[in-house]
């Protein structure tokens, strides 16, 4: 009975991994055909910022490279998600505003790597994007009690629940949440309607980190 337990657990996390790489498969193309064409018409004008983008895609492919199992810091997934966030404000300029709070004393706190990307990339693309106004991203990390509280919040109060493959990355990364931590854990979601829509993930609080 062991064996068999230990077999299920072991086809179950291959299963997850693959299901995070489909995923990743599905975003890379698209993001790097619009992050080339952001820096290409960059370059023209300035090209101190075309270098910098150049940086920034460097560092978000470096860290796409991780494992899925690999537990990283928040320091680490932050500067993921904030090498995506600099070269999507590059490409929509003024109509994209992005705020990051993330005190340091939650930095070195730890959690799968690949968590917060595709909760961003959903702010935007299913979000964001799709205002004629300008959009806000707000990633906040906080803590209540003896628990990490991770807040992605945009202004477009576009979600739907299990939309495509955006309800495919946020029912990953709870899954994994759920898998890693325990069923206390995971995400909720908090939407109004053409307002704002505020993605919370509830992680373990690690008082040494």
């Amino acid at each position: 009975a062991q064996i068999l337990a230990g077999q299920y657990e072991r086809q179950k996390a291959l299963l997850t991994q693959s299901e995070i790489k489909l995923l990743h498969a599905q975003v890379n193309p698209h993001f790097l055909f619009n992050a080339l064409n952001t820096i290409k018409a960059v370059i023209r004008r300035d090209s101190e910022q075309a270098s910098q983008l150049v940086q920034y895609l460097s560092t978000f492919f470096r860290k796409n490279l991780k494992r899925p199992s690999e537990i990283v810091t928040l320091a680490d997934e932050i500067e993921h998600v904030n090498a995506y966030l600099q070269i999507e404000k590059a490409r929509f300029q003024s109509r994209l505003q992005v705020q990051l709070d993330v005190p340091s004393t939650l930095s070195r706190q730890k959690l799968p790597a690949f968590t917060l990307q595709p909760i961003v990339e959903n702010a935007i693309k299913h979000g964001t994007s799709q205002l004629l106004d300008t959009g806000n991203v707000a990633i906040r990390a906080r803590r209540e009690g003896q628990h990490l509280m991770l807040d992605i919040e945009d202004n477009a109060g576009l979600y739907q629940p299990s939309a495509g493959s955006s309800g495919l990355g946020m029912s990953l990364v709870d899954k994994r949440l759920r898998e890693h931590f325990g069923d206390d854990y995971g995400i909720s979601v908090a939407c109004e309607p053409d307002c704002f829509t505020r993605i919370t993930l509830r992680l373990p609080l690690e008082e040494d980190a």
